[in-house]
């Protein structure tokens, strides 16, 4: 069988485990935040009850050609919610917040960042 190298104009998660997020073959041990074109690294730490809209500027600067319309957040191993606060503030900037652990969230952002959507994903270290 005769095997191709995928290229891509996005930024595609290659993978993922524990302390590690690798996006186009190169790791990263913070969190992050992801667009199709841009990686923010370092993008938060902390309790996600203290997580703001603060923390979502780089989708919302204009910087992309696209706005995401959908924020995944994954929140580490376990599935946990920020305040429920943000939903609305996001909301009210034309982005759905969708929180899931991380390893979903960078199954789902895979799929539909592959199907060309205007997503996001922001994600914290999986610890275990």
């Amino acid at each position: 069988m005769k095997m191709h190298l995928e290229t891509s104009d996005q930024n595609l998660i290659s993978n993922y485990g524990k302390g590690v997020l690798g996006i186009n073959g190169q790791d990263f041990r913070s969190n992050i935040l992801i667009t199709r074109t841009r990686i923010i690294e370092d993008w938060f730490s902390g309790d996600l009850k203290s997580l703001t809209i603060a923390h979502f500027a780089p989708i919302l600067d204009d910087v992309e050609a696209v706005r995401p319309e959908i924020v995944l957040l994954g929140s580490g191993h376990l599935h946990i919610f920020p305040d429920f606060s943000l939903i609305s503030e996001l909301r009210e900037h034309g982005i759905a917040l969708e929180v899931m652990n991380t390893r979903a969230a960078c199954r789902t952002y895979s799929v539909l960042v592959n199907e060309y959507r205007p997503v996001a994903a922001a994600l914290i270290q999986i610890e275990e």
